[in-house]
């Protein structure tokens, strides 16, 4: 039987394939070939560059870093079919429908890490499995392993998105969305943590179901987790609905918007060097806002003026012919929570992170439009898009301290191939990564992926 054997040399330790012999009473190691050498504790095997031949690239960083995430938050033994996994990989690494994933993935290492064989029909069938998944639970599992990075019972932020169907057998009444076009509506209500922007739960509503209506429901899955103050966008509510609002008996952080009774009631009758003061100014991330409040409603009515927003909004109208700015820089905020008047605005402003979220639904994440026909394909499709931004939001939290976002690093990584290379002499087969840049070596290291080189 041979075996390998290290030899020490200086400072280099090399490898021999030897075999144990007996020559009379005694037994020693004879020679058979040399191996390579030893580097960094791996074996570095010996081989001719005339006998290498390369035997396949693939996509290999951004697959890995995707499913070291994935891997954390569980996904594997959570879905348990990681076909469904594949069309999340999918979904955070190209833009391609369903149809064209078969061929894509002969070129990644997906269904390698994963260990499945993925067909156009297996996966068409992993999305209507996952329509019917029970999706709640996994919610509130991811939400509650999410909650090692963030506290939880904080405030949440909801809001609602449209998305449209492509195809002529999609279910739903046509609808003008927020980008113009007449299509089968779809509306996607999303909670996310206000501080990372973590996702608690979606839910999915018919085209034609009011923005109010969409609140109320998700108000009660909000109160279900305990989860206050709920921030809203101005886009959710109205003055006119607020009494519904209150009538839920939940402290909520709103923007309203500006009503013609709002105006002529409040900031009609608030000069402007009353409010731009030292005293009122609230300073924010980016910017500094300057506010006054009124008691409004069972709570308080905060008029914000935004001296930036204002001239911007002017120049604006200006370009257009028009010099009608007299509520130009000025929003309302409506509260009715324990916070102070200043914490409450600097809340509200913190809820980009819905903003970005959605932002990554939309782009990223290619929900609009939804590329396949039947109804439960359009709720599969739109469950992967929701697992695929909760491995992203935790890769950007990982990623905070590199001042990178995920998108970029994702974009950055793509670039990382596995190379298979074969000696043809001893039929021998290994892989290795190509040679990474020192920015996308800290990267991996903060998403703790490994690599082979």
């Amino acid at each position: 039987m041979t075996f390998i054997r290290k030899i020490r040399v200086g400072n280099h330790t090399y490898l021999a394939e030897v075999k144990s012999v007996r020559e009379g009473k005694k037994i020693r190691q004879q020679f058979i070939r040399y191996v390579g050498k030893e580097v960094d504790g791996r074996a570095v095997r010996r081989t001719s560059t005339d006998a290498i031949s390369v035997e396949g690239v693939k996509r290999s960083l951004d697959v890995l870093a995707v499913d070291k995430i994935a891997q954390e938050l569980k996904l594997p033994d959570l879905l348990e079919d990681n076909r469904v996994l594949s069309l999340v990989y999918s979904q955070l690494l190209c833009r391609k429908p369903v149809s064209k994933l078969e061929e894509w993935f002969t070129h990644t290492e997906i269904p390698d890490v994963l260990g499945v064989t993925l067909s156009t029909k297996q996966l068409y069938n992993s999305l209507a499995d996952l329509a019917d998944f029970p999706f709640v639970r996994l919610e509130g599992t991811l939400s509650h392993l999410l909650e090692k990075y963030e506290e939880p019972c904080k405030a949440a932020v909801i809001d609602v998105t449209d998305t449209y169907f492509e195809g002529k057998r999609g279910e739903g009444t046509a609808r003008r969305g927020k980008d113009g076009k007449v299509r089968r509506l779809l509306q996607i209500g999303l909670a996310v943590t206000l501080e990372h922007g973590f996702p608690l739960f979606y839910s999915s509503y018919h085209g034609n179901l009011s923005n109010m209506m969409i609140f109320r429901d998700m108000v009660v899955r909000l109160q279900e987790r305990r989860m206050q103050p709920i921030i809203v966008d101005r886009g959710m509510l109205s003055a006119e609905n607020l009494g519904v609002l209150l009538s839920l008996r939940v402290p909520v952080i709103a923007g309203l918007r500006k009503s013609k009774t709002l105006e002529r009631k409040y900031l009609r009758k608030i000069k402007r060097e009353e409010i731009f003061t030292m005293k009122r100014r609230v300073k924010l991330k980016n910017t500094s806002v300057f506010t006054k409040t009124y008691l409004y409603q069972k709570g308080k009515l905060i008029v914000v003026y935004n001296p930036y927003s204002e001239l911007a909004r002017k120049e604006l109208n200006f370009e257009k012919g028009t010099e009608e700015t007299s509520s130009a820089g000025y929003s309302l905020i409506y509260h009715n929570t324990e916070l102070s008047d200043h914490d409450a605005v600097k809340k509200y402003y913190d809820k980009d992170t819905i903003e970005r979220a959605f932002k990554q639904l939309k782009g990223v994440l290619n929900v609009r439009p939804v590329r396949v026909w039947l109804k439960n394909h359009v709720e599969g499709h739109v469950r992967v898009c929701y697992l695929a931004y909760a491995i992203l939001s935790l890769m950007n939290y990982k990623l905070r301290k590199q001042k990178v976002s995920a998108v970029d690093a994702l974009q950055s990584l793509q670039h990382g191939y596995s190379v298979t290379l074969k000696d043809r002499k001893n039929n021998h087969q290994w892989s290795l990564t190509v040679p990474l840049e020192p920015h996308q070596k800290s990267m991996l290291k903060a998403l703790g992926v490994v690599t082979k080189n």
